[in-house]
């Protein structure tokens, strides 16, 4: 029996399995009795690992070919795997459950599927488990739909599904500020997508009928239909109205600068598992989103607003590296660092070359390991330091040599050190940005070389540097108390992300061969035609 005969819709089951898990582990403890509710929330977080550690399986066989043998460097733009016969759910209006997956949503799923038990595992010790680990099921099913979803309806509500357990992480099990901090996410991302839905509505009143679809309106919402129809909005104007209304909700969720502000208050506040998801994942959805219906369907739209690209990039990467340079808490600096990564992701789309497209692609992976690992780190810094502060601890290696580790390997990845994955994608997209725009590239190579320098000494002095060279320096925040190394299960969470960045550093082919692909396909099939109407050259 075929691997494809056994799981008939693989990405169904991936994304809706966790929902359904997750909504039973919280609902059902309230409605059964007192024994067997207790004995239920006794073992929700070990059912909830069991779940995840099945979906991440599931998706890693979908990946090597055990289920449905796919050849992911053979996915051309455009071309879907995986589908499910779509079955309407809206007949009315068109909309449809409608999966599928290719080169450029896959490496995210994969990257979901993976991150959702090493954070259980990493915050494995979290007050009220019962709820929390249901609610990062939740969350996956969530982020699983958005990559999934072939349908703009299904992937607008569960773009909106993923705010509602990160706005409860943050609110229930957040820092001190996490109602400020929970309210201010909600309202930009709410916000912002709600300007995406507006687009995403003028898109839907411009398709073409298809049959069995949209009865009652005479439209649909089939992402695949809308991506074939030619000309989608006809009117100039009207085109590049809806691109721009699109890039608010994207450019808000990586976030891109100036709005940007929601994300340094939510890492800050968020638990470490919170953190974790928020920067490895839910910052790609924006960019996922963007290359997926705003550049795929309005490629004239995207050439001419190359230059806001530009722009948007480089003050994000120069803003976002140089604001964290001032940083003393741990968590904000990293929150600014992701800002100045999502940058390059910007500067890799606007080369309009297959490479530097790529590069953002595996950009958009790297940095999806490597700051879920800075995260974690954070996070077993303040359980065990009890401070965020930076310059509050002096020679951390003499107290927590594993802690001291991971965040010195965590730093070295995040400034692109060769054999990691992060050099990877910031080499690539720098080639891509001189073959496009010559020395401009020098703005956003100094500003890497500028943050690698600050990062080293801040890792000096923070890990090593000390006043009593046999004890250290101990922030006031422990009271005098000797502090603990990490546990084991901390341990074990940053080995496995350690890990991934160092394979994905000296093997990158195993996902750059399909985002090289993917991107080859894309640039000529979609972007060429769009950049000789524009006149525009690289």
């Amino acid at each position: 029996m075929g691997g494809e005969r056994v799981i008939d819709d693989p990405l169904s089951v991936i994304t809706l399995v966790p929902l359904a898990a997750g909504l039973i582990l919280l609902v059902l403890p309230q409605i059964l009795p007192g024994d067997s509710a207790d004995g239920l929330r006794r073992v929700s977080r070990n059912i909830s690992m069991g779940v995840a550690l099945a979906i991440a399986t599931i998706t890693t066989m979908l990946f090597v070919g055990e289920i449905g043998n796919i050849d992911w460097t053979n996915i051309t733009q455009g071309g879907y795997v995986l589908e499910n016969e779509a079955v309407s759910l809206i007949p009315s209006i068109g909309v449809s459950w409608k999966v599928g997956a290719d080169a450029l949503s896959f490496p995210m799923i994969w990257l979901t599927a993976i991150l959702i038990p090493v954070s259980m595992l990493v915050e494995w010790d979290a007050k009220r488990g019962h709820l929390f680990h249901p609610l990062l099921l939740i969350m996956e099913s969530a982020l699983i739909g958005v990559f999934v979803a072939l349908d703009l309806f299904v992937f607008y509500v569960f773009w909106e599904l993923t705010l509602i357990p990160m706005f409860l992480l943050i609110l229930v099990w957040g820092g001190e500020d996490r109602r400020y901090a929970a309210m201010k996410f909600f309202i930009y991302t709410f916000t912002a997508s709600v300007f995406m839905l507006l687009g995403i509505l003028v898109m839907y009143f411009h398709t073409d009928p298809i049959s069995g679809l949209g009865d009652l309106s005479g439209h649909h919402f089939d992402l695949v239909a809308m991506t074939a129809q030619e000309n989608l909005i006809p009117s100039e104007g009207l085109r590049h109205f809806v691109w721009f209304l699109l890039l608010i909700g994207f450019a808000t969720k990586m976030p891109s600068v100036p709005v940007h502000t929601w994300l340094p208050d939510a890492h800050v506040q968020a638990p470490t598992a919170g953190s974790m998801l928020l920067a490895g994942v839910m910052l790609k959805m924006g960019a996922y989103g963007f290359l997926r219906i705003s550049v795929t369907i309005f490629p004239e739209s995207t050439v001419v607003f190359i230059p806001l690209l530009i722009v948007l990039g480089m003050v994000s990467l120069v803003y976002g590296a140089w604001v964290c340079m001032g940083q003393t808490n741990l968590k904000r600096m990293v929150a600014y660092s992701s800002v100045s990564h999502m940058g390059l992701i910007f500067l890799g789309i606007a080369t309009m070359q297959p490479l530097g497209i790529a590069g953002a692609l595996f950009m958009m992976l790297a940095h999806g390991i490597i700051s879920p690992l800075l995260f974690a780190v954070a996070g077993a810094f303040k359980h065990h330091y009890h401070t965020l502060e930076i310059g509050s601890m002096r020679g951390m290696a003499h107290h927590s040599p594993w802690l001291a580790g991971h965040m010195m390997f965590g730093w070295m990845a995040s400034l692109g050190l060769p054999l990691l994955a992060g050099f990877v994608a910031e080499v690539t997209i720098m080639i891509a940005f001189w073959m496009s725009y010559g020395w401009l590239v020098l703005l956003p190579a100094l500003t890497l070389i500028v943050t690698a320098a600050y990062y080293l000494n801040s890792m000096q002095r923070t890990i090593f540097e000390s006043n009593d060279p046999h004890r250290g320096d101990l922030p006031d925040s422990l009271h005098g108390e000797e502090p603990s190394d990490i546990t084991w299960h901390e341990n074990i969470g940053m080995f496995v992300l350690a890990g991934m960045t160092v394979l994905f550093g000296i093997m990158p082919f195993i996902f750059w061969d399909m985002m090289s692909d993917w991107s080859s396909g894309f640039v000529l099939d979609t972007m060429v035609e769009a950049m000789h109407s524009q006149g525009w050259r690289p």
